[in-house]
């Protein structure tokens, strides 16, 4: 079904925008003094977030029903617009994280809606 598909591919969307979003947390890059205690906890969140999110959204269209499918897909279409718009307006729309998960996003929409 093609409604299925939409999820894993915006649930694969996500894990991957979680794991890219993942590597300056491991790199260690530097952090302006005013975010020292809040950047790290901020990243660390919101990565295993959208990572839980997008596992939750492949594994419920692959195995669970299609109301429980449709609820994670509510959750993790509304995950994913907050860290869109928070990305957007964090980087003033010049990084490409926030037009990932703003597809994901459609792609959720698309399938609960068409």
């Amino acid at each position: 079904m093609p409604q299925e598909a939409f999820f894993i591919t915006a649930g694969i969307i996500g894990v991957v925008v979680s794991v890219i979003h993942g590597v300056p947390i491991l790199a260690g890059n530097d952090v302006p003094v005013r975010g020292r205690r809040i950047f790290p906890i901020l990243m660390h969140f919101s990565t295993a977030v959208w990572f839980l999110a997008g596992g939750a959204l492949v594994m419920a269209s692959l195995y669970l029903t299609t109301s429980i499918t449709m609820v994670i897909a509510c959750v993790a279409a509304l995950l994913y617009a907050l860290g869109a718009v928070g990305n957007f307006w964090g980087t003033r729309g010049r990084h490409f994280g926030w037009i990932l998960l703003a597809f994901a996003v459609a792609l959720i929409m698309w399938a609960l809606f068409v």
